[in-house]
């Protein structure tokens, strides 16, 4: 019985470990402000937007803003379906996600004939 105590509770704290892993994992691609390091996937969970397969990629950091062009890799990526699945309003034939929030600001474009990804980031903190 107390075999079984035991190896109960060190499976909980190995599990305990591996969440508390991944969540300081996250809050730390979160937290990066570089081009270098995750800046996809500083972007996709800053913004919610997916950046598919790309052709090329562009970033300028400067203080806190941040400013990545993508070329989406058109025949590997359907653009209705993505566009569709990222929540993008048509404006003046352009695709646009915005918002501002505590942590960060930002403005993501698209241009669905040159298949170009915009995405500009303040972020706050």
């Amino acid at each position: 019985m107390k075999k079984i105590v035991v190896a109960t509770g060190l499976i909980v704290v190995l599990i305990v470990l591996f969440y508390v892993g991944l969540h300081l994992f996250g809050r730390f691609i979160y937290n990066t402000q570089s081009c270098k390091q995750f800046n996809i996937d500083n972007i996709e969970l800053r913004t919610g937007v997916d950046i598919p397969k790309v052709t090329t990629i562009k970033c300028e950091c400067i203080n806190n803003k941040k400013v990545s062009k993508f070329i989406i890799d058109t025949e590997k990526v359907d653009i209705v379906t993505y566009i569709a699945n990222n929540d993008f309003v048509l404006v003046d034939d352009l695709y646009i996600k915005e918002h501002d929030n505590k942590n960060s600001t930002y403005r993501v474009v698209f241009n669905k004939q040159t298949a170009e990804l915009i995405v500009n980031l303040t972020y706050k903190n």
